[in-house]
């Protein structure tokens, strides 16, 4: 039987690593550790982006938890996105229409669930300024 919390954490570092690779990005991306510890801290981030990673056997269609907890991890702080994958399905990344569509509030309670490399596509062309502050960060 898997280890629930091993295969989460490989997941983890999958996406970091697809990040890391997909933004071509110098300074890795890599897990909160403390995220096992303190309860409102995300498994991931890229400038004002909190990444929440959920990997699942069967299901098509993330829980409604699983967006509420990527929620409470950026209450007023930052940008939430739940990254998900099912067995034989494509990851996708769940996020506020808001960041999509500048125009659109952060908070409203519409979502969009892009593929991965239309939510690559978003991070370069929208947020540059995430990247660039990521790459400053002290490695």
């Amino acid at each position: 039987m898997t280890n629930s919390r091993n295969k989460g954490a490989s997941f983890e570092r999958e996406v970091a690593n697809l990040l890391t690779n997909d933004l071509n990005l110098t300074n890795n991306i890599r897990r909160i550790l403390e995220q096992t510890r303190e309860k409102h801290l995300p498994d991931l981030m890229l400038g004002r982006w909190y990444l929440e990673c959920k990997r699942y056997g069967s299901g098509a269609e993330p829980l409604d938890a699983w967006w509420k907890q990527v929620l409470e991890a950026t209450k007023n702080k930052g940008i939430p996105a739940l990254v998900y994958k099912f067995d034989r399905r494509p990851i996708k990344v769940r996020v506020p229409l808001g960041a999509i569509n500048p125009s659109l509030h952060l908070d409203s309670p519409f979502t969009a669930d892009l593929l991965w490399d239309d939510f690559i596509f978003l991070l370069k062309e929208l947020y540059a300024n995430d990247i660039a502050d990521h790459e400053q960060i002290d490695q």
